[in-house]
Protein backbone atom coordinates (compact mmCIF):
# COMPACT_ATOMS: atom_id res chain seq x y z
CA UNK A 1 0.00 0.00 0.00
CA UNK A 2 0.90 3.58 -0.57
CA UNK A 3 2.28 5.81 2.67
CA UNK A 4 -1.47 7.48 1.79
CA UNK A 5 -2.66 4.55 3.48
CA UNK A 6 -3.13 2.38 6.37
CA UNK A 7 -1.46 -0.92 6.70
CA UNK A 8 -4.41 -3.54 6.30
CA UNK A 9 -5.39 -4.69 10.28
CA UNK A 10 -4.61 -2.07 12.19
CA UNK A 11 -8.86 -2.06 13.04
CA UNK A 12 -9.37 -4.83 11.11
CA UNK A 13 -11.41 -2.60 8.67
CA UNK A 14 -8.83 -0.98 6.57
CA UNK A 15 -9.54 -2.66 2.92
CA UNK A 16 -8.11 -1.72 -0.13
CA UNK A 17 -10.30 -0.95 -3.58
CA UNK A 18 -8.62 -3.94 -5.78
CA UNK A 19 -9.89 -4.28 -9.27
CA UNK A 20 -11.08 -7.91 -8.59
CA UNK A 21 -12.98 -6.66 -5.78
CA UNK A 22 -15.16 -4.22 -7.90
CA UNK A 23 -16.06 -6.38 -10.57
CA UNK A 24 -19.74 -6.33 -11.14
CA UNK A 25 -21.64 -8.21 -13.52
CA UNK A 26 -22.85 -6.89 -16.83
CA UNK A 27 -25.77 -4.24 -16.61
CA UNK A 28 -25.51 -4.18 -12.49
CA UNK A 29 -25.75 -0.43 -10.97
CA UNK A 30 -22.32 0.48 -10.02
CA UNK A 31 -21.48 0.58 -6.72
CA UNK A 32 -22.41 3.22 -3.57
CA UNK A 33 -19.87 5.23 -2.17
CA UNK A 34 -20.31 6.24 0.85
CA UNK A 35 -18.19 9.43 2.18
CA UNK A 36 -17.81 9.69 5.69
CA UNK A 37 -16.00 11.50 8.46
CA UNK A 38 -16.99 9.03 11.18
CA UNK A 39 -18.76 11.90 12.77
CA UNK A 40 -22.54 12.39 13.27
CA UNK A 41 -22.76 14.40 10.13
CA UNK A 42 -22.44 11.60 8.68
CA UNK A 43 -24.11 8.62 10.26
CA UNK A 44 -27.43 9.08 7.72
CA UNK A 45 -25.36 8.53 5.28
CA UNK A 46 -24.69 5.32 6.59
CA UNK A 47 -27.90 4.58 7.37
CA UNK A 48 -29.25 5.67 3.90
CA UNK A 49 -26.56 3.33 2.00
CA UNK A 50 -27.99 0.20 4.29
CA UNK A 51 -31.40 0.73 2.90
CA UNK A 52 -30.55 1.23 -0.86
CA UNK A 53 -28.38 -1.45 -0.71
CA UNK A 54 -30.29 -3.70 0.48
CA UNK A 55 -33.45 -3.02 -1.80
CA UNK A 56 -30.84 -2.72 -4.78
CA UNK A 57 -28.51 -5.46 -3.75
CA UNK A 58 -25.48 -3.01 -4.91
CA UNK A 59 -22.30 -3.24 -3.11
CA UNK A 60 -21.39 -0.26 -1.02
CA UNK A 61 -17.31 1.04 -0.55
CA UNK A 62 -16.83 3.57 2.33
CA UNK A 63 -14.22 5.79 1.81
CA UNK A 64 -12.84 8.53 4.94
CA UNK A 65 -10.26 11.24 3.75
CA UNK A 66 -7.44 12.95 5.68
CA UNK A 67 -7.38 16.09 4.87
CA UNK A 68 -3.34 16.86 5.80
CA UNK A 69 -2.33 19.71 8.79
CA UNK A 70 -0.89 23.08 7.28
CA UNK A 71 2.39 23.30 7.76
CA UNK A 72 2.36 26.01 9.66
CA UNK A 73 -0.11 28.32 11.09
CA UNK A 74 0.06 32.09 12.23
CA UNK A 75 -0.45 32.10 15.44
CA UNK A 76 0.61 28.36 16.48
CA UNK A 77 3.87 26.89 15.05
CA UNK A 78 3.45 23.00 14.56
CA UNK A 79 5.63 21.17 12.38
CA UNK A 80 4.04 17.90 10.83
CA UNK A 81 5.50 14.57 10.20
CA UNK A 82 4.44 11.31 7.99
CA UNK A 83 3.85 9.59 11.41
CA UNK A 84 1.46 12.68 12.24
CA UNK A 85 -0.26 11.97 9.29
CA UNK A 86 -0.81 8.52 9.77
CA UNK A 87 -1.89 8.78 13.70
CA UNK A 88 -4.78 10.68 12.24
CA UNK A 89 -5.32 8.09 9.75
CA UNK A 90 -5.64 5.44 12.48
CA UNK A 91 -8.17 7.74 14.88
CA UNK A 92 -10.54 8.49 11.73
CA UNK A 93 -10.66 4.93 10.72
CA UNK A 94 -11.37 4.13 14.57
CA UNK A 95 -13.95 6.65 14.14
CA UNK A 96 -15.75 5.02 10.87
CA UNK A 97 -15.20 1.29 12.64
CA UNK A 98 -17.81 2.80 15.45
CA UNK A 99 -19.73 4.19 13.09
CA UNK A 100 -20.58 1.40 11.36
CA UNK A 101 -20.86 -0.72 14.31
CA UNK A 102 -23.45 1.49 15.25
CA UNK A 103 -25.34 0.91 11.89
CA UNK A 104 -24.74 -2.68 11.93
CA UNK A 105 -22.48 -3.03 9.33
CA UNK A 106 -19.78 -5.56 9.61
CA UNK A 107 -18.93 -6.40 5.79
CA UNK A 108 -18.65 -3.22 4.38
CA UNK A 109 -14.53 -2.66 2.61
CA UNK A 110 -13.25 0.98 4.20
CA UNK A 111 -10.44 3.09 2.67
CA UNK A 112 -9.08 5.06 5.08
CA UNK A 113 -6.70 8.35 2.75
CA UNK A 114 -5.08 11.40 2.98
CA UNK A 115 -5.64 14.25 0.62
CA UNK A 116 -7.66 16.91 -0.76
CA UNK A 117 -11.51 15.74 -0.02
CA UNK A 118 -13.49 16.57 -2.64
CA UNK A 119 -11.17 15.66 -5.49
CA UNK A 120 -10.14 11.90 -3.43
CA UNK A 121 -14.16 11.11 -3.51
CA UNK A 122 -15.11 12.04 -7.06
CA UNK A 123 -11.53 10.42 -8.34
CA UNK A 124 -12.42 7.54 -6.35
CA UNK A 125 -15.83 7.31 -7.75
CA UNK A 126 -15.07 7.62 -10.96
CA UNK A 127 -12.61 4.74 -10.89
CA UNK A 128 -14.88 1.91 -9.48
CA UNK A 129 -17.71 3.48 -11.59
CA UNK A 130 -20.10 4.04 -8.78
CA UNK A 131 -23.67 4.89 -9.33
CA UNK A 132 -23.87 7.32 -6.33
CA UNK A 133 -21.79 9.00 -3.57
CA UNK A 134 -23.61 9.36 -0.35
CA UNK A 135 -22.74 11.69 1.80
CA UNK A 136 -24.16 13.29 4.96
CA UNK A 137 -25.62 16.93 4.68
CA UNK A 138 -26.14 17.69 8.99
CA UNK A 139 -29.30 19.48 10.23
CA UNK A 140 -31.66 21.89 9.17
CA UNK A 141 -30.81 25.17 10.05
CA UNK A 142 -29.61 27.69 7.76
CA UNK A 143 -25.86 28.02 9.16
CA UNK A 144 -25.97 23.97 9.59
CA UNK A 145 -26.54 23.60 6.23
CA UNK A 146 -23.67 26.68 5.17
CA UNK A 147 -21.41 24.64 6.01
CA UNK A 148 -22.33 20.90 6.32
CA UNK A 149 -23.19 21.00 2.80
CA UNK A 150 -19.69 22.61 1.76
CA UNK A 151 -17.90 19.39 1.08
CA UNK A 152 -21.30 18.02 -0.92
CA UNK A 153 -20.97 21.45 -3.15
CA UNK A 154 -17.55 21.05 -3.95
CA UNK A 155 -18.00 17.26 -4.76
CA UNK A 156 -20.55 18.13 -7.19
CA UNK A 157 -18.36 20.89 -8.52
CA UNK A 158 -15.20 18.64 -9.56
CA UNK A 159 -16.66 15.49 -10.27
CA UNK A 160 -19.28 13.50 -12.49
CA UNK A 161 -20.87 11.13 -10.24
CA UNK A 162 -24.68 12.54 -8.70
CA UNK A 163 -24.97 12.78 -5.01
CA UNK A 164 -27.15 11.60 -2.59
CA UNK A 165 -27.06 14.71 0.33
CA UNK A 166 -28.62 12.72 3.50
CA UNK A 167 -30.32 15.38 6.20
CA UNK A 168 -30.03 13.88 9.54
CA UNK A 169 -33.62 13.13 9.75
CA UNK A 170 -33.06 9.95 7.25
CA UNK A 171 -34.43 6.77 8.42
CA UNK A 172 -36.49 4.90 5.72
CA UNK A 173 -36.52 5.11 1.78
CA UNK A 174 -38.55 8.23 0.83
CA UNK A 175 -42.16 8.31 0.56
CA UNK A 176 -42.51 11.76 -0.65
CA UNK A 177 -40.03 13.00 -3.76
CA UNK A 178 -39.69 16.26 -5.73
CA UNK A 179 -38.15 16.41 -8.91
CA UNK A 180 -37.27 19.43 -10.17
CA UNK A 181 -37.66 18.83 -13.88
CA UNK A 182 -36.10 21.59 -16.52
CA UNK A 183 -35.29 18.45 -19.20
CA UNK A 184 -31.77 18.92 -19.34
CA UNK A 185 -29.67 15.36 -19.32
CA UNK A 186 -28.40 15.95 -15.48
CA UNK A 187 -31.65 16.34 -14.54
CA UNK A 188 -33.06 13.34 -16.46
CA UNK A 189 -30.16 11.89 -14.82
CA UNK A 190 -31.46 12.61 -11.37
CA UNK A 191 -34.92 11.17 -11.99
CA UNK A 192 -33.31 7.87 -13.23
CA UNK A 193 -31.25 7.77 -9.93
CA UNK A 194 -34.27 8.99 -7.60
CA UNK A 195 -37.31 6.95 -8.94
CA UNK A 196 -36.33 3.49 -7.76
CA UNK A 197 -35.54 4.86 -4.26
CA UNK A 198 -38.88 5.59 -3.87
CA UNK A 199 -41.04 3.35 -1.73
CA UNK A 200 -43.91 1.42 -2.53
CA UNK A 201 -47.19 3.53 -2.20
CA UNK A 202 -45.37 6.48 -2.54
CA UNK A 203 -45.43 9.62 -4.56
CA UNK A 204 -43.07 11.30 -7.56
CA UNK A 205 -43.89 14.58 -8.09
CA UNK A 206 -42.36 16.05 -11.11
CA UNK A 207 -42.45 19.59 -11.51
CA UNK A 208 -41.28 22.01 -13.79
CA UNK A 209 -40.55 25.83 -13.35
CA UNK A 210 -41.17 28.63 -15.87
CA UNK A 211 -39.01 31.34 -16.09
CA UNK A 212 -38.19 34.50 -17.95
CA UNK A 213 -34.87 32.88 -19.00
CA UNK A 214 -36.34 29.76 -20.52
CA UNK A 215 -39.91 30.66 -22.13
CA UNK A 216 -39.51 34.77 -22.43
CA UNK A 217 -43.10 34.78 -24.12
CA UNK A 218 -44.85 32.61 -22.13
CA UNK A 219 -43.54 32.46 -19.27
CA UNK A 220 -46.53 34.02 -17.01
CA UNK A 221 -49.01 31.72 -19.23
CA UNK A 222 -51.29 30.29 -16.81
CA UNK A 223 -54.05 29.21 -19.73
CA UNK A 224 -54.61 25.42 -19.74
CA UNK A 225 -53.39 24.18 -23.13
CA UNK A 226 -50.41 26.04 -22.32
CA UNK A 227 -49.85 23.96 -19.02
CA UNK A 228 -51.26 20.78 -20.67
CA UNK A 229 -48.69 20.82 -23.16
CA UNK A 230 -45.72 21.09 -20.57
CA UNK A 231 -46.99 18.66 -18.36
CA UNK A 232 -47.99 15.96 -21.46
CA UNK A 233 -44.14 16.47 -21.85
CA UNK A 234 -43.19 16.27 -18.55
CA UNK A 235 -44.95 12.80 -18.87
CA UNK A 236 -42.78 11.67 -22.45
CA UNK A 237 -39.76 12.90 -20.14
CA UNK A 238 -39.92 10.32 -17.31
CA UNK A 239 -41.33 7.63 -19.91
CA UNK A 240 -39.44 4.88 -19.32
CA UNK A 241 -37.81 5.46 -15.66
CA UNK A 242 -38.32 2.86 -13.01
CA UNK A 243 -40.66 3.48 -10.17
CA UNK A 244 -40.86 1.85 -7.33
CA UNK A 245 -43.95 -0.81 -7.19
CA UNK A 246 -47.37 1.25 -6.48
CA UNK A 247 -45.65 4.71 -6.76
CA UNK A 248 -48.09 7.85 -8.42
CA UNK A 249 -46.48 9.68 -10.57
CA UNK A 250 -47.64 13.78 -10.50
CA UNK A 251 -47.20 16.77 -12.42
CA UNK A 252 -46.87 20.08 -11.59
CA UNK A 253 -46.09 23.34 -13.41
CA UNK A 254 -45.44 26.30 -11.94
CA UNK A 255 -43.88 30.04 -12.82
CA UNK A 256 -41.24 32.13 -11.13
CA UNK A 257 -38.26 31.83 -9.55
CA UNK A 258 -36.81 28.05 -9.66
CA UNK A 259 -35.11 27.84 -5.68
CA UNK A 260 -37.99 29.59 -4.50
CA UNK A 261 -40.39 27.78 -5.90
CA UNK A 262 -39.24 24.44 -5.38
CA UNK A 263 -38.56 24.88 -1.70
CA UNK A 264 -42.14 26.11 -1.57
CA UNK A 265 -43.53 23.23 -3.48
CA UNK A 266 -41.14 20.97 -0.76
CA UNK A 267 -42.41 22.16 2.06
CA UNK A 268 -46.28 21.61 1.23
CA UNK A 269 -46.31 18.63 0.69
CA UNK A 270 -43.37 17.32 3.39
CA UNK A 271 -41.48 15.96 0.66
CA UNK A 272 -38.57 13.66 2.21
CA UNK A 273 -36.31 13.53 -0.67
CA UNK A 274 -35.23 16.32 -4.07
CA UNK A 275 -33.57 15.20 -6.94
CA UNK A 276 -32.26 17.52 -9.51
CA UNK A 277 -29.96 18.25 -11.95
CA UNK A 278 -27.25 20.89 -12.43
CA UNK A 279 -26.57 22.70 -15.49
CA UNK A 280 -22.35 23.83 -14.84
CA UNK A 281 -22.27 25.19 -18.12
CA UNK A 282 -19.01 26.16 -17.74
CA UNK A 283 -16.59 26.32 -15.06
CA UNK A 284 -17.92 29.72 -13.54
CA UNK A 285 -21.44 29.02 -13.32
CA UNK A 286 -20.82 25.52 -11.71
CA UNK A 287 -19.34 26.89 -9.15
CA UNK A 288 -22.22 29.96 -8.29
CA UNK A 289 -23.61 30.27 -5.16
CA UNK A 290 -26.95 31.07 -7.00
CA UNK A 291 -27.54 28.00 -9.11
CA UNK A 292 -30.95 26.10 -7.94
CA UNK A 293 -29.44 23.10 -6.81
CA UNK A 294 -27.52 25.11 -4.44
CA UNK A 295 -30.24 27.29 -3.03
CA UNK A 296 -31.94 23.46 -2.31
CA UNK A 297 -29.13 22.00 -0.58
CA UNK A 298 -29.03 25.18 1.61
CA UNK A 299 -32.55 25.41 2.48
CA UNK A 300 -34.82 22.44 2.23
CA UNK A 301 -35.19 20.66 5.47
CA UNK A 302 -34.79 16.83 3.34
CA UNK A 303 -32.53 15.13 1.72
CA UNK A 304 -31.40 16.12 -1.79
CA UNK A 305 -29.81 13.74 -4.40
CA UNK A 306 -27.88 15.93 -7.06
CA UNK A 307 -26.68 15.00 -10.60
CA UNK A 308 -24.13 17.06 -11.99
CA UNK A 309 -23.06 17.77 -15.58
CA UNK A 310 -21.16 14.52 -17.55
CA UNK A 311 -18.74 16.95 -18.91
CA UNK A 312 -16.04 16.81 -16.09
CA UNK A 313 -13.84 20.12 -15.04
CA UNK A 314 -10.31 19.95 -16.50
CA UNK A 315 -9.21 20.44 -12.70
CA UNK A 316 -6.46 19.13 -10.68
CA UNK A 317 -5.84 18.68 -6.61
CA UNK A 318 -5.46 22.48 -5.10
CA UNK A 319 -1.96 22.98 -3.98
CA UNK A 320 -1.34 22.72 0.00
CA UNK A 321 -1.98 25.55 1.74
CA UNK A 322 0.33 27.77 1.98
CA UNK A 323 2.42 28.21 5.02
CA UNK A 324 1.84 31.61 6.29
CA UNK A 325 4.87 33.41 5.53
CA UNK A 326 4.21 32.84 1.96
CA UNK A 327 1.11 34.42 1.64
CA UNK A 328 2.28 37.78 0.77
CA UNK A 329 4.61 37.12 -2.25
CA UNK A 330 1.95 34.06 -3.38
CA UNK A 331 -0.72 36.43 -3.45
CA UNK A 332 1.25 39.05 -5.03
CA UNK A 333 2.30 36.19 -7.86
CA UNK A 334 -1.63 35.51 -7.95
CA UNK A 335 -2.13 38.78 -9.08
CA UNK A 336 0.01 38.80 -11.66
CA UNK A 337 -1.46 35.98 -13.36
CA UNK A 338 -5.12 36.80 -13.35
CA UNK A 339 -5.59 40.35 -13.03
CA UNK A 340 -8.14 41.24 -15.62
CA UNK A 341 -9.41 37.98 -15.65
CA UNK A 342 -13.44 37.77 -14.89
CA UNK A 343 -14.71 36.53 -11.38
CA UNK A 344 -17.17 34.98 -9.09
CA UNK A 345 -16.51 36.38 -5.40
CA UNK A 346 -18.61 33.93 -2.70
CA UNK A 347 -18.10 34.48 0.95
CA UNK A 348 -19.53 31.88 3.22
CA UNK A 349 -19.07 33.32 6.69
CA UNK A 350 -21.17 32.54 10.39
CA UNK A 351 -22.09 36.70 10.60
CA UNK A 352 -22.99 36.98 6.71
CA UNK A 353 -24.62 33.54 6.24
CA UNK A 354 -23.72 32.77 2.35
CA UNK A 355 -23.65 35.52 -0.52
CA UNK A 356 -21.84 36.15 -4.21
CA UNK A 357 -20.24 39.81 -3.24
CA UNK A 358 -19.19 39.76 -6.72
CA UNK A 359 -20.48 38.29 -10.31
CA UNK A 360 -18.95 38.89 -13.27
CA UNK A 361 -16.39 41.79 -11.71
CA UNK A 362 -12.82 42.27 -13.15
CA UNK A 363 -10.26 40.91 -11.18
CA UNK A 364 -7.73 43.50 -10.16
CA UNK A 365 -5.53 41.84 -7.45
CA UNK A 366 -5.10 40.52 -3.67
CA UNK A 367 -2.60 41.08 -1.26
CA UNK A 368 -1.97 40.06 2.30
CA UNK A 369 -1.69 42.82 5.48
CA UNK A 370 0.41 40.59 8.03
CA UNK A 371 0.03 42.79 10.55
CA UNK A 372 -3.84 42.12 11.05
CA UNK A 373 -3.90 38.74 8.98
CA UNK A 374 -5.94 40.47 6.40
CA UNK A 375 -6.97 39.72 2.49
CA UNK A 376 -7.54 42.39 0.63
CA UNK A 377 -9.42 41.81 -2.62
CA UNK A 378 -9.69 44.33 -5.29
CA UNK A 379 -12.29 44.45 -8.47
CA UNK A 380 -12.91 46.69 -10.91
CA UNK A 381 -16.03 47.56 -13.39
CA UNK A 382 -17.00 45.61 -16.21
CA UNK A 383 -16.06 48.44 -18.75
CA UNK A 384 -12.09 48.65 -17.34
CA UNK A 385 -10.15 47.00 -14.91
CA UNK A 386 -10.06 49.84 -12.38
CA UNK A 387 -10.35 49.22 -8.88
CA UNK A 388 -13.15 50.35 -7.63
CA UNK A 389 -14.46 47.62 -5.36
CA UNK A 390 -12.19 46.26 -2.58
CA UNK A 391 -12.83 43.13 -0.27
CA UNK A 392 -11.76 43.12 3.29
CA UNK A 393 -11.11 39.18 4.90
CA UNK A 394 -10.05 39.16 8.60
CA UNK A 395 -8.58 36.97 10.76
CA UNK A 396 -7.11 35.24 8.00
CA UNK A 397 -6.15 31.42 8.59
CA UNK A 398 -5.56 29.30 5.27
CA UNK A 399 -5.08 30.66 1.89
CA UNK A 400 -5.00 27.54 -1.32
CA UNK A 401 -5.51 27.56 -4.88
CA UNK A 402 -6.83 25.49 -7.69
CA UNK A 403 -5.46 24.94 -11.08
CA UNK A 404 -6.47 23.41 -14.18
CA UNK A 405 -4.12 20.52 -15.77
CA UNK A 406 -2.42 23.03 -17.98
CA UNK A 407 -1.56 25.50 -14.92
CA UNK A 408 -4.05 28.10 -15.29
CA UNK A 409 -5.77 29.45 -12.19
CA UNK A 410 -9.08 28.96 -11.49
CA UNK A 411 -9.96 29.22 -7.73
CA UNK A 412 -8.74 31.05 -4.95
CA UNK A 413 -9.47 29.76 -1.24
CA UNK A 414 -9.05 31.83 1.46
CA UNK A 415 -10.08 30.58 5.38
CA UNK A 416 -10.98 33.04 7.41
CA UNK A 417 -12.42 31.77 11.48
CA UNK A 418 -15.07 29.12 10.62
CA UNK A 419 -15.73 30.78 7.30
CA UNK A 420 -14.53 30.56 3.75
CA UNK A 421 -14.22 33.15 0.62
CA UNK A 422 -14.20 31.72 -2.78
CA UNK A 423 -12.85 33.64 -5.64
CA UNK A 424 -13.80 31.86 -9.29
CA UNK A 425 -11.96 32.76 -12.29
CA UNK A 426 -14.11 32.73 -15.48
CA UNK A 427 -12.02 30.15 -18.17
Amino acid sequence: MTSAMLQQGQTGRQTDFSSSQLALEPKTPGPLLVATDGSWRSDAAVRAALKISSASGQKVLVLAVHAPLPVMGPEVQIATSPSMDAQSRVGLLGQVADQLDRAGVTDWPVKVTTGYPAATIAKLAKSIDASLIIMGLGGHGVLERVFGDELVLQVLRVGTIPVLAVADNFRDLPQRVLAAVDFSESSKRSLELGGPLVRSGGTMTLTHVITADTDPMDWRATDAPHLGSIRRELGRFAAGIEFGDGVACERRVVAGDPGKELLEIATAMGADLIVTGSHGRNFLNRLLLGSVSTQLLRKAGCSILVAPPLDPPAIEEPQARFAFYEWTERLEEFSRRNAGRRACLEVNDPETVAQVAEDGALFVSASYDPRNARVHLTFGTRECGNGHAIHNIEGVTAIQTLRDRTGKDMLLRIGHGRGRTLLTLER
